[in-house]
């Protein structure tokens, strides 16, 4: 790695840090930035997966205050969340990632439109206002966090906004409380994910110690500065973040 590759992969630590504070998404930029390192892409995804947990424990640290009274939702989301990442790791570690590879735009495309339009198409279908919604059932709720995370431990990119669509869906109308949710699971799924990954030897730990660096620091300082930001502001944020990342996945991938 040269001295350009090495501040090219850090600058993009740092942004993806602060992007997945925010909005979920630190892959994005991890990832590519990898690659043009010179680390394959199964490498790439699991150095990524692992250099950006210590910036999940950043993050869920500064939204400590917003997961007051949250308990009885954190356990049973992260219990699903523990056995979906574990999942996905080993069907990683075991298969050709080709296939679900071609499944990443459809999959970010699906959370994106759920994210932006879920609360208020279904509640013109249903005849009400979005703040009046039924949640979803917990059932529901568990098994959709159980498959978003298995999508976690395999791949990755886009969990943040994953998981932000669901806790929408949940009834999470304040932004600020869905990310810290969002960074707590996020601490548990891609703890355990590391490691596997880990225990695997699929870590390229000189680009890893850089990545991990720069996410660390960007995820503090991104959600710290997002937390002064009005919450509608940020979900603004969080939708343009969605279709950016759909729209490259896509052209990525034509």
């Amino acid at each position: 790695m040269t001295s350009f590759q090495g501040f090219v992969l850090f600058v993009a630590a740092v942004g993806a840090g602060a992007l997945k504070a925010v909005a979920g998404g630190g892959t994005f930029l991890i990832f590519p930035a990898l690659m043009f390192t010179g680390v394959d892409p199964i490498r790439a995804n699991a150095t990524s997966t692992v250099a950006l947990w210590p910036g999940d424990v950043a993050s869920a640290f500064a939204y400590r205050r917003e997961l007051v009274g949250q308990g009885r939702r954190v356990v049973p989301l992260a219990i699903v969340s523990l056995l979906g990442g574990a999942l996905g790791a080993v069907l990683l570690l075991n298969s050709s990632r080709a296939t679900f590879g071609a499944m990443v735009p459809a999959m970010l495309l699906v959370a994106t439109l759920l994210f932006n339009f879920g609360g208020p198409v279904i509640a013109r279908l249903r005849g009400g206002k979005e703040d009046e919604l039924p949640p979803l059932r917990p059932w529901v709720s568990l098994l959709l966090q159980f498959l978003v995370s298995i999508y976690g431990g395999y791949f990755g990119a886009g969990l943040g906004i994953l998981m932000l669509a669901i806790f929408s869906l949940m009834g999470m109308r304040n932004i600020h409380q869905a990310n810290a949710m969002k960074s707590v699971l996020g601490v548990l799924l891609n703890g355990l994910v590391t490691a596997i990954f880990v225990g695997a030897d699929a870590i390229a730990w000189e680009h890893g110690l850089l990545v991990t660096l720069g996410t660390t620091s960007g995820s503090y300082l991104g959600a710290v500065l997002a937390q002064k930001i009005h919450p509608e502001r940020v979900r603004y944020f969080v939708g343009a973040t969605a279709w950016a990342m759909t729209g490259y996945y896509f052209w990525r991938g034509a």
